[in-house]
């Protein structure tokens, strides 16, 4: 990703509702983990550091990294100096450090080795402990945001269980996020498309709308979050797995 990218995730992902709202998600399943208190955890891939924020909340002996030295020094500007520049295709931990680890949003990424980087979670995953990764849906949603921030996938949830699975691993949940809010974010993104001039340098969607639309998806996705402990959404704009280490 740009440096410039990392500085509009850095000013946006506090407020931003879509962020808001994985963290919400993120929090249920972190919940759900039962991470041991005297647990350590990792954030790889931590970008700027808003969910290392929330995991730290949980496990306070939390740690992050990520490959880019702009966005550990942005985390690092949160306070969260327990960071580091470290790629997550070979991370620099011993086997079985950490009770839980997270990995949002890093699997599309160009620089990432989906079978190297899965294995290299497992490995530092201790065993009983969870590794929860989040992924962006449907290739054909691939956009000018992804081109960005050097995203070059996206996953069915048939396609997630498949290349993100890696032996000591178990997929205990794979869901949807975010299916409320598909028709409006894929209509959001074909106009940006057919808007957008050719030539152009891509940029990201990263922006927070007005403070009312703001406050309303983020409502919308409060609601989602409580059908969502009911029933499995068919669909949705984001895959979240939960896998426990055997």
């Amino acid at each position: 990703m740009e440096d410039a990218e990392y500085r509009r995730m850095f000013e946006v992902e506090d407020r931003l509702w879509w962020y808001r709202g994985l963290r919400a998600y993120l929090a249920e399943a972190i919940a759900r983990a039962r991470v041991p208190a005297e647990a350590r955890a990792l954030d790889a891939g931590c970008g700027t550091g808003a969910n290392l924020v929330l995991l730290s909340s949980t496990v306070p002996r939390a740690i992050g990294c990520d490959l880019a030295p702009r966005a550990v020094a942005l985390a690092r500007s949160r306070g969260l100096t327990r960071t580091l520049v470290a790629d997550v295709n070979a991370l620099p931990f011993r086997d079985g450090a950490f009770g839980c680890v997270l990995c949002a949003d890093v699997f599309e990424s160009a620089e990432i080795d989906e079978r190297r980087a899965l294995a290299e979670l497992a490995r530092v995953t201790a065993t009983g402990g969870t590794v929860l990764v989040t992924v962006a849906a449907y290739q054909w949603l691939l956009s000018e945001h992804d081109r960005a921030v050097h995203s070059v996938r996206r996953y069915t949830l048939g396609r997630a269980r498949r290349a993100l699975s890696a032996p000591g691993l178990r997929a205990e949940r794979v869901r949807y996020l975010f299916g409320t809010l598909l028709v409006p974010i894929v209509a959001f993104r074909l106009l940006r498309g057919l808007a957008g001039r050719r030539g152009d340098a891509p940029r990201s969607d990263l922006f927070v709308p007005p403070a009312p639309v703001n406050a309303l998806l983020a409502g919308l996705v409060g609601v989602e979050r409580a059908l969502a402990r009911v029933i499995a959404l068919p669909f949705g704009t984001t895959l979240l797995l939960e896998l426990r280490r055997g």
